[in-house]
């Protein structure tokens, strides 16, 4: 499968041979035919996720929901090698910039949130590690993804590659080696029953790597 960059590409320059204008993705059913194979593994993998582990809290067994939790975690190392992932079209959901005054380091970047097909979000976040508020996957100030990232509205469809953080990453010496997320509540879990796409309580800490609009 080519590129979805190249593909944004090879239309664009079509359409200005023939002084056609065609903007991008408006809907989620417009931007599925964008999708990469592994974006849609990741959702088959988010959609049976989310099913099993309904089933398991209505059973009432921690045991299974551990089991399944972990079953998810190794699936996604499998998916995504080391973390990465390449040309997945999201949807803006949040943009941001960060005013921390005690936390130099990340004073002044940009949170970002995207949405995938599935529903599930990645980009920037605020974990609470031990008592204590820290930010993960901020792009930083006046970065060349700041900038693209400046670019984008609410709503938009984007193109972006990255890497998604692990919890030793966020928190060293923690003894997990799953993907830092924000987890799925049990009210979440009953919102998708009733709704496809945007249970939007799941997030995905993610380095941008690459980012561009779709439009």
């Amino acid at each position: 499968m080519k590129h979805i960059k190249l593909f944004f590409i090879a239309l664009f320059f079509s359409c200005s041979l023939n002084n056609v204008t065609v903007a991008g993705p408006k809907t989620w059913n417009e931007a599925m035919n964008y999708a990469s194979i592994q974006q849609k593994q990741f959702c088959d993998l988010t959609d049976n996720y989310t099913e099993e582990l309904a089933k398991a809290i209505l059973g009432r067994n921690e045991i299974k929901q551990n089991k399944i939790k972990k079953q998810r975690q190794e699936d996604l190392d499998g998916l995504l090698p080391k973390g990465i992932f390449k040309d997945w079209i999201v949807k803006t959901v949040s943009i941001k910039q960060i005013n921390d005054q005690k936390n130099k380091s990340v004073d002044g970047d940009a949170s970002v949130v995207f949405e995938l097909l599935c529903g599930t979000q990645i980009g920037s976040g605020q974990f609470n590690i031990d008592g204590e508020l820290k930010w993960g996957a901020t792009i930083k100030y006046n970065s060349r993804q700041y900038r693209e990232t400046s670019k984008l509205s609410n709503g938009e469809f984007a193109i972006i590659s990255g890497t998604f953080q692990k919890i030793n990453d966020f928190a060293p010496g923690k003894k997990e080696t799953f993907y830092a997320s924000r987890p799925l509540t049990n009210k979440d879990l009953e919102e998708i029953q009733n709704s496809r796409y945007g249970n939007g309580d799941e997030l995905f800490l993610a380095y941008i790597k690459y980012i561009a609009s779709a439009n």
